[in-house]
């Protein structure tokens, strides 16, 4: 192949946009409730933005430039899709509860009931039912100092893991 015909292909295979499509790995992932997995990105053309499908079953948060962490909340299924300004790419996620994350979740919110109560219904704030995903994202700006750094609900997030707060905020909103 002479460099002409070469660089004509090139070329056409930009235009085309077959060069650089947005692509996911793994394509598919099964994470227990209160886990995580992380998802690599390649061949972004342009700005990448994610959508997710089932924001109350996995929350998605980017690592860095390639690498996306999925977090399960409760158990269901999500599709998560990266989309740039050429292709989508989906991921398909499957997050498993076994009995021991749901004993566990409520044996770690036992720490809230003096205040929310034993329920999640009573108290200051009702936690029943409320999404999980509303529920861990206050429980982590608690727990990370950027809402009311010297207040007791900080002082109480701090002392959990992600997996913890994840897992308090899957009890939570699985009881009604």
């Amino acid at each position: 192949m002479n460099l002409k015909v070469a660089c004509a292909m090139l070329a056409s295979a930009l235009m085309s946009g077959s060069v650089f499509a947005v692509t996911v790995s793994p394509t598919a992932l099964t994470v227990a409730s209160g886990g995580s997995a992380t998802i690599k990105v390649s061949g972004v053309s342009g700005t990448l933005s994610v959508i997710n499908s089932a924001p109350t079953v996995v929350i998605v948060s980017k690592s860095d430039s390639t690498t996306y962490k999925v977090a399960g909340v409760v158990a269901g299924k999500a599709e998560i899709g990266f989309k740039d300004s050429k292709t989508t790419a989906k991921v398909t996620v499957t997050v498993a509860a076994p009995a021991a994350a749901v004993l566990t979740g409520r044996l770690l919110a036992s720490n809230c009931f003096q205040c929310h109560g034993t329920g999640g219904s009573g108290g200051f704030e009702k936690l029943a039912g409320q999404s999980a995903t509303e529920i861990y994202g206050e429980l982590k700006k608690f727990a990370s100092g950027a809402e009311d750094p010297t207040g007791i609900m900080a002082a109480h997030a701090m002392g959990f893991t992600d997996a913890q707060l994840n897992a308090i905020a899957a009890y939570f909103s699985s009881i009604r």
